[in-house]
């Protein structure tokens, strides 16, 4: 009788493997087996190695957007495709290139110990919404993922959010509504309340630039070199929303992973935090794909593809090499569209860490009980 070979693998896809208890044996052999090849159920071309992610994110034809759908569909027409349109990091082309010169040295100039130490004092801010525990609630920590990365962004760049509690909460809530709606899952309501969010985040910042409290501040400085070069400012504060989205889920996955990480490592407690933050960017990275979008016909990894073809570039795959440029982790990008501020969200994914521990989270009964968040490129625990 012939013996029956089971796949390994069977249960796993690349879209089911954001959220999957253990991803990186699959990854690890999309690498080494099939590091570009065309995934037809799914009907998208799969980057997996290193190499073939780099050659994606690197090439010219290969889009962050459809050419001919700038706008998810489910957005389009409303407050939150208007945000949408104008992002720099959801754009391409020369049109975008003032503003992100002006903008990614204002993030870089953004010192680690700066960003821990407005990290701490937001910290103290969301304390006032919280009740005397012995041990930090799941649900608390969970809240503190999304809201205190967000927030302390804010702080750094000067907007008013560490006057009291209810305005920290409230903009770290709209932040994570507007980020929620770009999610291909997310349902109609999800999207009703991210253009309600883009709204209200357009008018909370345009009354917060208006005021003299950020008028020392980063912003102030961006605002006038932005007027200078003639850049609209619409594109400038669609874009300082952006950098406040930027630090809600992505960070929120790299501070949870991390607590994950301290959970079921316990001897290694001892371990520099930042340095346990660096290897769970490598090893289980928070942002576990992304998209890219063919242009024109073209050869790309030694295959013919063609205009309107889609990439998915699974950067967690990549990861399982243990290389990239710098020793940068994959996670945060290459090329053009690199996320410019990967030593902030590693700061601030430390500093929430240590926030939480220090308020009496429990990485070891963290771990015990948790479910990944509904996602097909953000691996984001939910604690239960």
């Amino acid at each position: 009788m012939p013996e029956t070979i089971t796949d390994p693998f069977a249960d796993i896809d690349p879209f089911s493997a954001v959220t999957h208890p253990d991803p990186y044996p699959y990854y690890r052999e999309l690498a080494a087996t099939r590091p570009f090849f065309r995934e037809q159920r799914l009907g998208l071309w799969i980057a997996a190695g290193s190499s073939e992610v780099a050659a994606v994110l690197a090439h010219p034809d290969c889009r962050v957007r459809p050419p001919a759908q700038p706008v998810p569909p489910a957005l389009a027409g409303t407050a939150a495709g208007d945000l949408f349109g104008r992002l720099i990091r959801m754009n391409d082309g020369a049109a975008h290139a003032p503003l992100k010169a002006l903008l990614m040295p204002m993030l870089a100039a953004v010192a680690p110990g700066v960003a821990a130490q407005k990290a701490a004092a937001m910290a103290q801010v969301l304390d006032a919404g919280e009740g005397a525990h012995v041990a930090m609630p799941a649900a608390s920590v969970n809240r503190w993922l999304f809201a205190l990365p967000v927030v302390t962004v804010a702080a750094v760049l000067g907007l008013p959010v560490a006057r009291d509690h209810g305005t920290a909460v409230e903009v770290a809530q709209q932040v994570a509504a507007f980020a929620a709606a770009q999610s291909p899952l997310a349902d109609a309501d999800t999207v009703r309340a991210g253009a309600e969010a883009a709204r209200w985040l357009g008018t909370w910042l345009a009354s917060s630039l208006a005021s003299s409290v950020a008028a020392d501040g980063p912003l102030s400085a961006l605002q006038h070199a932005a007027q200078a070069a003639g850049i609209d400012a619409q594109a400038v504060a669609a874009n300082i929303i952006g950098l406040l989205v930027q630090a809600c889920e992505a960070t929120a996955g790299l501070a949870g992973n991390t607590l994950l990480w301290l959970g079921r490592n316990p001897s290694a407690s001892g371990m520099p935090l930042q340095g346990v933050v660096a290897r769970v960017a490598q090893d289980d990275p928070p942002v576990q794909n992304t998209r890219r979008f063919l242009a024109a016909d073209t050869q790309l990894c030694g295959h013919a593809v063609k205009a309107g073809d889609t990439v998915l570039v699974l950067l967690a795959a990549a990861s399982t090499s243990g290389l990239a440029d710098d020793a940068r982790a994959w996670t945060f990008g290459q090329g053009r569209h690199a996320c410019p501020g990967d030593r902030l969200a590693q700061a601030l994914a430390g500093a929430t860490v240590a926030a939480l521990c220090a308020r009496g989270a429990d990485p070891a009964a963290l771990a015990r009980a948790f479910r990944y968040r509904p996602s097909q490129n953000a691996r984001i625990p939910h604690f239960l």
